[in-house]
């Protein structure tokens, strides 16, 4: 399922709870805390562990200065986008993941939709500053992004490998949801119905919609298998 896919490489980019120059603002504890979006929680932590800095760096640089991220960033605002994400949902390949999910015993609300999991992860248009604050932004040391794939493969870079890794463990250890859904995801079969979905006839117009938006489901899915493969803590 390619939104759960998404789902973990999105959420390498919103900022912690308590930033105080957060591209996207997040409530503390505006949703239910409960067993359904534990798996929430479980993927915003794993975002958290990107520097604010480095999120505000690429998010707000990319949105007022690059026409193609601004263009994926500003299609998720619209109702096109939760057209075509709920097409998605409605494909049998996609309710097929859903099953494997749920009969590993994952709670799937918060991965139902694409728009859910954005809805999750708070995307939304950036709020550091004016256009002229960002232009002034000293950007030398960072390479500056492209796409929505091109910030999310550098953000996962920037997320530390020993915390990564390290947090996996404890999740896994710590949370059956988190852990299910590892396991679940790392399955061979469930990669295969993964491809499935890319190569089904339901999911053609969807996912090219998307893709004419500068949001390439694919290569987000290629970078969410390093961010589980390489965390492995075994």
């Amino acid at each position: 399922m390619w939104k759960v896919f998404t789902l973990l490489v999105l959420c390498l980019w919103s900022t912690q709870c308590e930033a105080t120059r957060s591209v996207f603002v997040e409530p503390a504890c505006s949703w239910e805390e409960t067993s359904s979006y534990q798996l929430c929680q479980d993927f915003r932590d794993i975002r958290n562990l990107i520097d604010p800095n480095t999120l505000v760096y690429y998010i707000s640089y990319g949105y007022f200065r690059d026409a193609e991220f601004k263009r994926a960033m500003d299609f998720i605002k619209t109702d096109r986008f939760q057209s075509v994400s709920q097409q998605l949902a409605d494909t049998a390949a996609y309710r097929q993941l859903l099953r494997r999910f749920a009969d590993a015993g994952v709670s799937t609300e918060t991965i139902a939709s694409v728009q859910d999991i954005f809805n999750c992860l708070m995307i939304s248009q950036p709020t550091y500053g004016d256009e002229e604050e960002i232009v002034e932004l000293e950007m030398q040391s960072l390479v500056v992004p492209r796409t929505l794939q091109d910030v999310a493969t550098n953000l996962f870079n920037a997320i530390p490998r020993a915390k990564l890794r390290s947090l996996i463990r404890s999740k896994q250890q710590d949370s059956d949801q988190f852990a299910r859904f590892y396991r679940t995801i790392r399955d061979s079969g469930f990669r295969r119905d993964v491809k499935k979905l890319f190569k089904s006839y339901e999911a053609k117009y969807p996912i090219s919609v998307m893709k004419r938006n500068n949001i390439d489901l694919w290569k987000l899915l290629q970078l969410a298998y390093k961010v589980i493969d390489n965390s492995s803590p075994y």
